[in-house]
Order: C-alpha cells, then sequence, then structure tokens
C-alpha cells in the first residue's frame, strides 16, 4: 500500500504525467510512480502521479516552474 504517498497530479492520458515523472527523478531525484487507473474496455478512469509526502512541496514547485 502507498500509505505515505501523494497524489501530485492526474490526466485521462498519461503522457504528461510520464514526462513530469521523468523530470522530477532526474532533475531532482524525487521518486515517483504513475499509476493506470483507467478501465480498459470502457477507457474510463484516469491516471495519476504520486510522490513521497517528503518531497511533495518540492514535487509540486517542480511541476508548477515546469509548466510556466
Amino acid at each position: 500500500m502507498m500509505m505515505d504517498w501523494v497524489l501530485v497530479g492526474s490526466s485521462s492520458n498519461g503522457i504528461d504525467l510520464e514526462l513530469q515523472k521523468s523530470m522530477l527523478m532526474e532533475r531532482y531525484d524525487i521518486p515517483a510512480v504513475v499509476i493506470n487507473k483507467k478501465v480498459s474496455p470502457y477507457n474510463l478512469g484516469v491516471y495519476e502521479l504520486y510522490v513521497h509526502e517528503d518531497h511533495l512541496e518540492t514535487a509540486q514547485l517542480a511541476i508548477k516552474e515546469s509548466m510556466n
């Protein structure tokens, strides 16, 4: 269970989250995971990006800066 992990973003296609995950891991050494919560046959649900709660503030700032 991911009890100490916090949701930092969600997306319908997940590509943007994979890019954010790579950026967090490569530039900031922040562990991050993307979880597919889609229901395949119906294309319902989302992808979600999680980081450990210890890195939440840094991850949020990094994501915000990367969008500017």
